[in-house]
């Protein structure tokens, strides 16, 4: 595949996946944003802890599995092979129900004692218990992610978060409405099964169409051996960061007035996720073009897709961090005067969202060159910087600002680590090893 048709068909697939993004997302952000409006700062700090801890294990372990997915997706779709298609198919999902189980059950035993260590109410327990849903739907919705983008049915997708947007708000509007801490959790538990419910439509139509079948019994040892050969050491390494976000927050949250404090860097990294979330929309999007890429030993489509989609990525990030950078101050004040104090915090979340942005292309060569020592590297420096400034900022500052400088340094010693483990590979892509 030419360079021309690489960009063509990645602009293709990120642009169909952006629409979906935008929908469900979207709505669901909006959502955010009126729950913060009312339930104010102190409240939508705690509502911003329950979210965080329940994707603390999470997050990143799901896109970790999706990312296997989409690999042993594309590779299966390639080799035209029904029957090997339907068990990765399998595998991708078992693999989804399996960790799901693993982090639900600590977090539903252990809520009566995160309501009151880390929220610091005992009756926020079941507020806690019932985030425990966003685990299920959090890995679901990532492998069912991975296993679109490798069948090439994200325009489908796109359409199925269109029709489902509108519920999706009406849903966390109505529970905004309710001015509580367990119904705005609620609301943001049934948003997301409406999410998952309607791009699973997409999945079973594929798989209705091409007479594909679960596969769980004839699934064997071999086709589940790339769970620990990728997905789990994979996890291990996203395992390192988001633990690292939740406990800068909680000791944001201890600090002096952490409460609103919290609330104000809520709102800032509310938009922070949502850019690497687009970040990771057009890096899903070259994950089958690099696998294929790996597979056959073609260095120049690796060299071709690694360039353009790390350009495109920056160059969408930088534009929309410049509109929001103009924007929000106004849109805050105007709106939401509570959290002036977040616009400063905001500005340095974006910025550290800029420095994360090219990160997301080198992860996903790391994935499909089979690689998850890469991936533990550079997590690993984003934990260790993360969890030092942030200590040292919330007891020098003890403030929002403090921890998003904290962030920013963070990111960008990650984008460092990232490049210098992956400098090689933007000229010779390494042997496939999974």
């Amino acid at each position: 595949m030419g360079a021309a048709a690489v960009m063509r068909r990645l602009i293709a697939t990120a642009g169909f996946s952006a629409v979906g993004m935008a929908a469900s997302r979207g709505a669901a952000f909006v959502g955010i944003l009126a729950i913060a409006h009312y339930l104010g700062p102190a409240a939508f700090g705690q509502f911003s802890l329950i979210q965080t801890t329940a994707l603390l294990f999470t997050t990143f372990c799901a896109l970790s599995l999706g990312q296997m997915a989409t690999k042993i997706t594309a590779e299966a779709l390639a080799a035209q092979d029904a029957r090997r298609l339907g068990t990765a198919m399998t595998v991708s999902y078992g693999s989804a129900l399996l960790a799901s189980l693993l982090f639900m059950l600590p977090l539903l035993a252990l809520s009566p004692l995160l309501a009151s260590k880390v929220g610091g109410a005992d009756g926020l327990a079941g507020s806690y218990a019932l985030s425990s849903l966003l685990v299920l739907t959090g890995f679901l919705t990532a492998v069912q992610n991975g296993v679109t983008m490798a069948l090439n049915r994200v325009r489908q997708q796109a359409l199925a978060n269109l029709a489902a947007a509108p519920a999706v708000f009406a849903l966390m509007l109505g529970a905004a409405l309710q001015r509580g801490i367990g119904w705005a959790v609620a609301g943001y538990v049934a948003a997301q099964m409406v999410i998952f419910l309607g791009q699973e439509r997409v999945v079973h139509r594929y798989r209705r169409e091409h007479g594909l079948h679960w596969n769980w019994r004839g699934a064997e040892r071999e086709d589940w051996a790339v769970l620990w050969r990728l997905g789990l050491p994979s996890s291990l390494a996203g395992l390192l960061t988001l633990p690292a976000v939740w406990l800068s927050m909680v000791l944001l949250s201890h600090s002096a007035g952490g409460a609103a404090e919290v609330g104000n860097f809520a709102l800032g990294n509310q938009a922070r996720s949502m850019l690497l979330f687009g970040a990771g929309v057009v890096a899903n999007a070259v994950l089958p073009l690099l696998s294929a890429a790996v597979s056959r030993n073609d260095r120049d489509g690796v060299s071709a897709a690694m360039r353009r989609s790390m350009l495109l990525v920056t160059g969408t990030t930088l534009a929309i961090v410049a509109v929001v950078a103009v924007a929000a101050p106004l849109v805050i004040e105007r709106f939401a005067p509570a959290y002036v104090g977040s616009v400063t915090p905001l500005y340095w979340l974006l910025l550290s969202a800029v420095a994360t942005a090219p990160t997301a292309i080198m992860m996903r060569k790391a994935t499909a060159d089979g690689r998850p020592g890469v991936l533990l590297a550079g997590n690993a420096a984003f934990a260790v910087v993360l969890l030092a400034a942030a200590s040292i900022a919330t007891r020098t500052h003890a403030s929002a600002t403090g921890l998003a400088i904290a962030y920013f340094v963070a990111s960008s010693v990650q984008l460092l680590a990232f490049t210098l483990l992956t400098r090689g590979t933007f000229r010779q892509p390494a042997s496939n090893a999974a």
